[in-house]
């Protein structure tokens, strides 16, 4: 059988991690001299009630080798194979750390590792669309194929509430920052083929929402409207979307390690 790996960036609920049995491996933050794993969806409350106050900034660590060689192991074990999927390898070094423990654990044959390319529930759309093959009786080849077309044309965006955090991170300059900040200038930032990129710069958060929803393809085959820390657009956000698209639709939440990049953010996420 065909078990499923991710690293915690793909921000899966426990609902749906229980129901199909999948293993989860966390990142870690570390955020005024506390060091803890990412958690689950949910879960986050108590570092965003920091985060939004704090001057400090957050920093994120890829999982240890042994976590990754752990969960190989085990699936090897009882007889099963795996495809795992991490956060994008230019976003972190969590791919290059699952792919050492492959070649470490007891059949490396057995573990499939995929650079999502990607985060967030973009990721977890390719999980889903992995379930579905896994259903299907398709092999852990032919599930890699159809994944890296799935790749090409899906994305998540984002449009930050603010530009503070992206100035922390050292992502624009303190005189970007004060001066999109003074014209209500909001960026939408999209993750696609590995990287994080500015794909328009709009007047307000109404227009910045229209032109979110007017990047979403037409053709997709599932949609996720997300928020990180509770964003107060995010009412806004589903309103203006209802009835758009006839695909499955889901309401997600974005985590520490992700946070840490952009700060607080509503976003929308497509697999095509």
């Amino acid at each position: 059988m065909i078990k499923i790996i991710t690293d915690s960036t793909a921000y899966i609920t426990e609902e749906y991690l229980k129901e199909h049995d999948i293993k989860v491996i966390p990142l870690r933050v570390l955020f005024e001299n506390e060091e803890f794993e990412e958690g689950l969806p949910g879960t986050f409350g108590p570092f965003f009630e920091k985060f939004e106050k704090s001057k400090s900034f957050p920093k994120t660590s890829q999982p240890s080798l042994l976590e990754f060689i752990d969960a190989y192991n085990k699936v090897i074990d009882d007889g099963n194979e795996a495809i795992v999927f991490t956060i994008s390898s230019v976003l972190s070094g969590t791919n290059s750390v699952a792919n050492l423990a492959k070649d470490q654990c007891k059949d490396p044959s057995k573990i499939t590792v995929i650079d999502s390319k990607n985060a967030c529930q973009t990721t977890w759309g390719f999980i889903m669309e992995t379930v579905d093959m896994i259903k299907q009786g398709k092999t852990r080849e032919e599930i890699v194929s159809q994944l890296e077309k799935l790749q090409e044309k899906s994305a998540i965006c984002f449009v930050p509430d603010t530009l503070e955090y992206l100035k922390r991170g050292g992502r624009i300059g303190k005189i970007s920052a004060t001066l999109g900040s003074l014209f209500q200038i909001k960026p939408i930032l999209m993750f696609k083929k590995g990287n994080l990129g500015c794909e328009k710069r709009t007047l307000g958060i109404s227009k910045a929402i229209s032109e979110l929803i007017a990047m979403i393809p037409q053709n997709i085959k599932r949609l996720f409207l997300v928020h990180i820390s509770n964003s107060k657009f995010f009412e806004v956000l589903k309103e203006k979307i209802k009835g758009k698209f006839n695909v499955p639709t889901f309401e997600g939440e974005v985590g520490p390690v992700v946070a840490s990049h952009i700060g607080p953010a509503i976003g929308v996420a497509w697999t095509c």
